[in-house]
């Protein structure tokens, strides 16, 4: 499906040792085919058995820093940063204390404030954080606002 982007090379930018970079590479590539970021929808789309993909993605999320990996992309000559807020819809989301409600008031979610660093007519990711009305609700410091 996106046989012109070379995502193993992208990945050998963000991790040192080839073991990692080709698990990286195929998560990715279940990112690129599921559009979305949930982890059941992206291990649905890796090969192999989905139960073993997601155990696969949580175990290379509790190994990897992904936030210091991907500030390795951030080129530090570049005049401006792109920011994009996005909100992620939650709606099953019950139970689960970080979810709060987005702008509408009523659709449960939660804002994850993308940032990049333009590089030839694109924007390649090089930070996120996440946010909701319940983490802000819970420890309203300037640091959140």
């Amino acid at each position: 499906m996106y046989k012109f982007i070379p995502i193993f090379e992208f990945a050998k930018q963000l991790f040192d040792d080839q073991n990692t970079t080709k698990k990286a590479s195929q998560i990715m590539e279940g990112i690129l085919q599921a559009q979305s970021p949930r982890i059941t929808d992206i291990a649905d789309k890796m090969p192999g058995k989905e139960a073993s993909n997601y155990k696969k993605i949580q175990r290379f999320l509790k190994q990897e820093d992904i936030s210091t990996n991907l500030k390795r992309l951030f080129n530090e000559e570049t005049e401006f940063v792109i920011v994009d807020p996005t909100e992620i819809e939650r709606p099953g989301a019950k139970k689960t204390e970080y979810v709060g409600t987005l702008s509408d008031g009523e659709t449960k979610g939660f804002w994850m404030l993308m940032m990049a660093t333009p590089i030839r007519g694109r924007a390649i990711p090089c930070h996120f954080i996440t946010y909701s009305s319940a983490t802000l609700g819970s420890d309203v410091t300037s640091h959140n606002l």
